[in-house]
């Protein structure tokens, strides 16, 4: 009866973390569309600029929107593959135990103490930019939209890394039950 437990966790585990990973997929995927628009909205602003003397407040705003919605949209699906920056030092003096430590455990425990104040107050200056109408200065644009991307991808990263660190306790426990037998 206890050996079933571990295998139901596993499994529900892995059907989250698939779950969260085709999620991360896909805000991944519209971070490289923004990425794109960012682009053109870029050349956009150069050629406006430069070219015709005429600069278009419009574009400034625009590329500020897009390249924040492109870095919180990325994040989660960054830390889920892995492929963030990472000081390697550690890795040259310490026990392999004690890097999958480092990365699966207290790593995410202090991406969590950053991201969940991070969502709580993002979230609520994006509902007071709600409730009060407020828009930008120059080109009246609503900024809910481009405020609520905030607590949305920074969410979305404390799943991430909450799934890591359940599968990392999940695999210590598991690793543990098959070294007794």
């Amino acid at each position: 009866m206890s050996e079933l437990r571990p295998n139901k966790a596993e499994k529900a585990i892995q059907l989250l973390s698939s779950w969260l990973e085709r999620v991360t997929g896909v805000f991944s995927m519209v971070s490289g569309a923004m990425l794109v628009l960012l682009a053109i909205t870029v050349g956009y602003g150069v050629v406006m600029r430069y070219i015709f003397r005429n600069a278009d407040p419009y574009a400034y705003e625009a590329i500020l929107i897009l390249m924040l919605t492109c870095i919180v949209f990325s994040l989660a699906h960054t830390q889920s593959l892995g492929r963030h920056l990472r000081i390697d030092i550690l890795d040259r003096y310490l026990p392999k135990w004690a890097r999958a430590f480092i990365v699966n455990l207290l790593g995410p425990i202090m991406g969590l103490v950053f991201c969940i104040p991070l969502v709580w107050k993002s979230w609520d200056r994006a509902l007071f930019a709600l409730q009060n109408g407020q828009c930008t200065n120059t080109t009246n644009i609503p900024t809910f939209p481009m405020m609520i991307t905030i607590p949305v991808g920074a969410g979305l990263l404390c799943l991430v890394l909450i799934f890591q660190i359940l599968n990392y306790l999940v695999s210590l426990k598991n690793r543990g039950t098959t070294v007794e037998k």
